[in-house]
């Protein structure tokens, strides 16, 4: 009837649309549950037939009872030494960091001249670089007294010989001494060049990477021609030049087999077996490197036969008091202060000690 309020009609075309909407939702959610229902299936499959053929291929690589424990063996020894190259390497950084200076070969040591309480001189220590002899004018066999000492596959290993080292424990326990070195010639100019006398590990690590730099920026003969140069050899001399005129009065070039025995066992201890402080133990390292000569098939008995039964005399210094051992320390100290630029670019260098040798004579 007019004027009465009734249902509202909705149209049928609306029904129908919104019916088709959501059924057209409906199947495109079930089709997209579908699609991934359907890839995590196809995806299980395929990594499922992956994983059976790479465990197809890795039985090929299988093995068992002493091959087994070999092997796990070989991978634990490969796990700990990647782990301690990864820490040598970490140490190593302060040895690359000695060769950072371009002109390293180029630039000298200190010279210093040490004063005693009283302002007079008592000794010096530094490097004569002007007074250095070509290699191939040294005695044949001061060089091979070095070598046969020193280094006896000098001109075969790369720097660090662990056969060489080997092999000097092995002596050197033998003859409840020190009769041949541990450390290679290179490795001895490696100290002699960039490091202290410190007795540490991290020194002997650094000295390690820094013989095998040098072996490969320098050729094995200017690692030996700098080896005799720079050594310290006692009494306040570098060098087998500076140490054969102190000793002997002579030039390097003249100096005879007995000399030149007792000039190379100083390299090890040079303060410690300095002939003109300790002539008894200078000649008996000498003997010693007599020895080694003729072990290393340089010379033979009957070669070195007159060097042992005349051994070298230095001269006379007639020094009633010798502070060699004080200035070593103060030396080492002055280095330090040194490398710790407390000096600037001065490198001779006048130092007053608190030494005073009339006490120290009375003592």
């Amino acid at each position: 009837m007019p004027g009465l309020a009734g249902p509202i009609q909705v149209p049928m075309f609306e029904q129908f649309n919104k019916s088709s909407f959501w059924q057209r939702t409906a199947r495109a959610f079930w089709a997209f549950d579908a699609w991934v229902n359907s890839s995590m299936y196809e995806s299980g499959q395929s990594t499922r037939r992956g994983y059976d053929r790479f465990a197809a291929f890795m039985d090929r690589f299988y093995v068992g009872g002493l091959k087994k424990l070999g092997v796990e063996l070989a991978c634990e020894g490969l796990t700990l030494g990647l782990g301690g190259a990864v820490v040598v390497l970490a140490l190593a950084q302060g040895a690359f960091r000695e060769t950072s200076d371009e002109d390293w070969l180029k630039k000298q040591d200190i010279a210093v001249t040490f004063l005693d309480r009283y302002g007079a001189e008592v000794g010096r220590r530094g490097i004569k670089h002007d007074d250095s002899v070509p290699l191939e004018q040294l005695p044949e066999y001061l060089v091979q007294a070095a070598l046969a000492t020193e280094d006896r596959r000098f001109y075969e290993h790369f720097g660090i010989d662990p056969i060489g080292t080997f092999r000097a424990l092995t002596v050197n326990a033998r003859s409840s001494g020190v009769v041949q070195g541990g450390s290679s010639i290179t490795q001895q100019l490696a100290k002699n060049l960039f490091l202290s006398n410190e007795r540490t590990l991290e020194r002997k690590i650094k000295e390690a990477f820094l013989a095998a730099w040098l072996e490969f920026h320098l050729t094995k003969r200017q690692i030996l021609k700098l080896y005799f140069d720079r050594a310290y050899m006692g009494g306040g001399t570098f060098g087998v030049q500076a140490a054969a005129e102190f000793y002997f009065g002579k030039n390097v070039r003249d100096v005879s087999l007995a000399e030149s025995a007792m000039l190379t066992g100083l390299f090890k201890a040079p303060t410690k077996y300095a002939p003109h402080i300790n002539l008894p133990a200078a000649r008996a390292r000498a003997n010693d490197v007599l020895s080694n000569m003729v072990d290393a098939g340089f010379m033979t008995e009957g070669q070195v036969y007159a060097a042992r039964r005349n051994p070298a005399t230095p001269v006379d210094r007639k020094r009633d008091v010798s502070p060699d051992w004080y200035l070593d320390y103060a030396y080492d100290e002055i280095r330090q202060l040194s490398e710790q630029n407390k000096f600037g670019n001065d490198r001779v260098l006048t130092v007053r000690t608190g030494l005073d040798i009339n006490i120290q004579r009375r003592a």
